[in-house]
Parts: structure tokens; sequence; C-alpha cells
């Protein structure tokens, strides 16, 4: 044991009495002595590492990889980092599996870089990395000069000038009048940005010198909840976030998902939201709040009807919806506004970021599937086949010139081979230039086909608001024709009959003899409007006997309880009968009727599903 520590003692040397092309290895305080000394005019890297841990970084390979002008020290984790920590002021040491670079100079100790810590195998390409670009900048410092060569961000205020594409915006600086640019990938990735942030506003966060992004998430204001926006009845705006035939969500806000069902869409029964609505379209809808839920509804809202603002996303921006803006601009989000690197020289990007689909980010669609289109026009693909076969003709072409001319050269052309060859080659530059002009033809078409295709989306967006705007109107209740009640209800019932019951099959399903009792009446009289029409189609299906329709409404007995063997409720010969009138709602309506011996109904009374009793 004496012998191994005496060796182990001889091992770890001074880092300056060794060579500089080799890894050191030396104790704790002898290399915060080294780290501390004024006159030391090299950078070091010190490595750490775990012993008995086979995941390190490999000191060779970083020596190797910095040059003879750096010294890489190596130490082990335990007493030695230790001894550095206690040896150097707070914050500078380095532990574990890891890495720091120490650079030289009066001020290193303001300069060093943090600790690179190796957490996993995939990770260690970029410590190695990270080092030498670590080593790079520290490189360049020097006594008496600044503490980094490269410019560190700063605060920075601005004023927003331009929107050159949907997910960047134009700056003008405050403190100089330089130009800077905010991304919509460092606020809300999907969101356009002239949502979030107005032309004129000013703006404040961090500037990034080197490519004149200012980052201003600290802007980004907390996501509200709808309570401390809208009142109980508020008319608020929403886009649509996805549509299905029964059912839509939409968004108040980014991240608020909220539900609207096709019944509070449309009062028509057979209407599909699908037919209603356009996924991004921004939308009216009412907020109501239930038993502490949140509801949204489009029925009865006017489009002239005062919709409380929407909030904004950024501190000092716009409402972040507006139903003002053109439904164009959804399409345009999507194409090379999302993505594209800013104009001018502001930001060091390039526009490689964009994706090479068409103008709506969509693949192109055949020529023939667009309305007023021609169906001889070329398709995209026949129009690249086609290039490529007059490129080819092209080469051809000019092989076959090549061999013309050598042939020249062997035999010796007369005038008019050389003639014939002009000829050839003036024929294939006219040829040429027929091609691109039919290519630009077909270009300028293209895109008056996708201007036809925004015009057209365009319109169906204003059909589908002008269908939706009509159907989501609840009917009118009938005017009160007869002073006595019953009278009133039949004739309501003659007309529900007419209007619901086919023309082919009215002779087949007339309504037949019923009673209705005072009580049914008075059960009535306190159903709004939307609950009548679904009774009297109830009653109709009941009186004139559709077998298809009153099938579905289930009706069955009313027991006496709730027993597994409870009998009908009678009245004499009399059976209370309960069909469906409301399903899948909540407090749904059923029909309680009297089916008296001759087979004749009386009807008895309209309850919530909960009533069970006649």
């Amino acid at each position: 044991m004496p012998a191994q520590k005496n060796k182990h003692k001889r091992a770890l040397l001074p880092v300056a009495a060794l060579p500089a092309t080799a890894v050191r290895y030396t104790e704790g305080a002898d290399l915060a002595a080294h780290l501390m000394d004024p006159h030391r005019s090299r950078t070091v890297v010190v490595v750490s590492h775990v012993p008995g841990v086979p995941l390190r970084i490999d000191a060779g390979k970083v020596a190797a990889l910095l040059g003879p002008e750096v010294h890489v020290v190596e130490i082990a984790n335990g007493i030695h980092t230790r001894q550095l920590q206690n040896s150097l002021p707070d914050g500078l040491h380095v532990f574990g599996n890891g890495a720091r670079v120490y650079p030289h100079g009066p001020r290193w100790s303001t300069s060093t870089p943090p600790p690179l810590v190796l957490r996993s195998a995939g990770f260690l390409p970029h410590v190695y990395k990270n080092l030498e670009r670590d080593v790079l900048a520290a490189e360049h410092f020097k006594a008496g000069e600044h503490t980094s060569t490269a410019p560190q961000p700063v605060l920075c205020e601005a004023v927003v000038s331009g929107f050159p594409s949907a997910d960047r915006a134009m700056l003008t600086l405050a403190a100089n009048g330089g130009r800077a640019v905010i991304r919509g990938a460092d606020l809300l990735p999907k969101i356009p940005l002239d949502w979030l942030l107005a032309q004129g506003q000013h703006v404040t966060g961090i500037l990034d010198p080197d490519t004149n992004i200012l980052n201003i998430k600290a802007l980004l204001l907390p996501r509200p909840s709808p309570v401390t926006v809208y009142q109980h009845g508020d008319v608020a705006l929403a886009r649509v976030k996805s549509v299905c035939p029964r059912v839509a969500m939409v968004e108040l806000w980014p991240g608020s998902d909220f539900r609207i069902d096709v019944e509070r869409i449309s009062s028509n029964d057979l209407d599909s939201a699908e037919d209603l609505l356009t996924e991004g379209e921004v939308v009216r809808v009412r907020v109501v709040y239930e038993n502490g839920a949140v509801l949204l509804s489009m029925l009865d809202v006017d489009d002239d009807e005062a919709a409380v603002p929407a909030p904004p996303l950024v501190r000092g921006g716009p409402a972040w919806l507006d139903s003002a803006r053109p439904y164009a601009s959804l399409f345009t989000t999507r194409s090379a506004g999302i993505g594209a690197g800013p104009t001018d020289d502001v930001a060091q990007e390039t526009s490689s970021d964009c994706g090479a689909t068409d103008v709506f980010g969509t693949p192109e669609v055949a020529a023939g599937d667009m309305p007023g289109t021609k169906e001889s026009l070329l398709t995209p693909a026949e129009r690249r086949t086609a290039l490529q076969s007059t490129q080819m003709q092209l080469e051809q072409a000019r092989h076959t010139i090549t061999e013309l001319v050598e042939a020249q050269k062997r035999q010796g052309a007369t005038d008019k081979v050389a003639r014939a060859l002009q000829d050839q080659l003036e024929a294939e530059r006219n040829g040429s230039k027929e091609l691109a002009k039919e290519l630009n033809e077909l270009d300028r078409e293209k895109e008056a086909l996708r201007d036809e295709l925004v015009r057209t989306k365009s319109a169906l967006v204003q059909q589908k608001q002008q269908r939706r705007s009509s159907t989501s109107r609840s009917e009118a209740a009938p005017q009160q024709l007869f002073m006595v009640a019953e009278d009133q209800f039949r004739f309501e019932l003659m007309l529900a009959w007419a209007l619901n019951v086919p023309a082919q099959d009215k002779a087949g399903n007339p309504l037949a003899n019923f009673a209705c009792s005072q009580h049914f009446l008075d059960s009535w009289a306190c159903l709004n409007e939307q609950q009548r029409r679904k009774t009297l189609r109830a009653v109709v299906d009941l009186v004139a006997d559709r077998k298809g329709p009153l099938r579905k409404r289930d009706p069955h007995p009313l027991r006496q309880n709730e027993g597994a063997h409870a009998g009908p409720t009678m009245r004499g010969e009399d059976v209370c009968m309960r069909l469906y009138v409301e399903q899948g709602t909540a407090g749904a309506l059923r029909l309680h009727y009297w089916k008296l011996p001759s087979g004749n109904v009386e009807l008895h009374e309209v309850v919530t599903h909960s009533v069970v009793k006649a």
C-alpha cells in the first residue's frame, strides 16, 4: 500500500511541470493555484470524472480536438473536486462527469462559462461541440477588453412597423432607429402575428444583437377564465377549431376549447354542423352559465348584435379575434407566411424553411376539379412530364448538333450542311421559346385558379353563414286563433300533422279520434316553443299511429312503482302509457296518456323523465 500511494502521488504533478501536448492529471489544490495564477497565459479545460463509472468525457479526445494551445486537465470527482471548489471563488468549480473552460486574462473569473455536465451518452457529442465553442470564445479575451467579444442580449423598446408575413413582425428600435424582427414561433406558433400585435404598438423585450430578433415572450398574458371576461348572456367571438356532423369545437382563446352540439347551432333537426360551420372561421356565440358550467349557443344570435371584444393575447395588443378580418387570410396563414424567413437583412434566415407546398399549404389540385376551369388544362404532373420531355429533346438536339459539327470537321462541311445546322439550331431555339411561353401561360392560369379558389371558399363561408343565420332562429309561436285552449291545441296538432307527415303517407296515417284532459292542457301551457314543437311531433306519431316513428319513441306502460314485478298503472280498464318526447338531454320530456279499451287515446300530461306517476 505505501508503494501504491507514493506511485499515485508521483502521477499527480503540477500542471506547469508537464508538457503542453498531453492531458494533465493533478490535485485540486494545485489546479486551483494554477488557475488563480495572474501570469497564466493559456486557456485551461478541466475534465472531471466519477471513478468506476464507464460513461465519461474522454479527456484525450478533448485535447486532440482543441489542440496544443489549450491545457486539458483531468481530475477525479471527490476529494480533488472539493479541494478545487474550496480554493476557487464561488461558482467556479466543476464536479461529477463534467467539463469546464477557464479563460485566461485579468477578468477570467467573470467570463468563465458554466460547466457542462454529462447526463447521458446521447449528450456526449454536444459536450464536445460546446467545449469547442466555449474555448473559441475564451481565446478572444485579453487584458483590459470586454469580458465577451460577442454582443450580449439587451433589454430594448421598439415599435411594430409592419407584418411582412404571417409569422414575422418588423420593428423599429426606439433607441437608435434600427430594425428588428419578432418571430411567431417564439410566441404562439399557430396564430398569425397580426392577431397578436398591432401596427404602431410599443413593445419591450430582449434583443439578440447577432440576429436582431426581439423576444417578447414575457408580454404574453396568462389564459383567463371565461367568467372574468364574459357575463351571462354576452355575445362573444369564437374560432371554429374542428367540425363534425353533430358537434363542433370552438375556442374563445388558444387552449380553451368548448363543445357546441348541432342543437345549439340550428333549430332544424335535419341540419349538420358541417353544413353550417367551417374550420378556422370566426363566429358569434352566446355565453351562458348553467350550474357553474360554461355553455355556448348560436341560436338567436343576430349578426348585428354587439359582441364583447375578444381578449388580447399579448399585453397592449389588439383583440385576438375580429369578425371583420377577411376569411381568405386564414388560407394564406398556412402558405408561405408560416415558416418563411423575414425580408431584408434583419435576421439571418433563408427561405429554405418553407415547404414545397402551394399557396394554400395543400397539394396542388387538378385543374378539372376547380370550378370554371377548362378540361383541356394540363395537370401539374403532366406539366412536369412535358417539361422533362422537352429538356430531354433539347439534350438530344445538342448531342446531334455536336456530332454534326464533329462530322463537319472530319469530312469538310459544305455551306449547305452549315446552313442546315444553323436552321436546326434556330428551330430548336424557337421551340424552347414557345415552351417557355406556354409554361408562363400555365403559371398565370395556375395563379388565377388559386385566386378563384380563395374567392370560391370565401363565398362558401358566406353562404354557410347566411344559412346558419336563418336556421338558428327559433320558429315563431303560432298565433292564438281560438279562445278555448283545447281548440287551439287541436288546430296546432292538425298543422303539425300536415307539416310532418309526407303527402304520400297522409292517406295511410290520418289523425284518429283522441281526447285531451284539462291536466294535459295545463302541462302544455307550461312548455316553451321548442318543447311544444317536439311534443306536437310526438302526439302526431301517436294519434296518427305512425308505426316507424312511434316505435322509436318506445311506448310502454307506466308501472305503479319501480319494482321489477310492478303492474301497470290502471284507471278502471284504461292503461296509462308513456313514450319519449326528447332523448339525450337534461330534463328530457315524456308524454303520459291513457290507452282506452276502444283503442283510442286520451292525452294525460307532459312531464320530465323523472316523473314516474300518473
